[in-house]
């Protein structure tokens, strides 16, 4: 059992991991986005609201949904309309 005394792995560190991998999925998101819509009007609008996004998770899904539906005309605004999307 890892406790937050062990200094193998201190309080902490796995949301720091966390934050590597959110800044990986997003690096890679938009690599995709900007090879595939360069000019797009909504283009800076997307990677304001990413930007925006610390959630590890949506992050997460964001770039399986982007690396899944690259080639898919509309994936820019859909990307945004999930990212803008009211919850509760």
């Amino acid at each position: 059992m890892i406790s937050e005394d062990n200094e193998r792995f201190p309080s902490g560190s796995h949301l720091l991991a966390q934050l590597r991998l959110r800044n990986y999925f997003a690096k890679y998101i938009i690599d995709i986005i900007k090879s595939r819509f360069p000019n797009h009007s909504r283009y800076d609008e997307f990677e304001n609201l990413l930007r925006k996004q610390n959630n590890f998770e949506v992050v997460n899904c964001l770039y399986i949904i982007a690396y899944r539906y690259r080639n898919y005309p509309t994936l820019l605004d859909e990307l945004i309309n999930i990212m803008t999307k009211k919850v509760g």
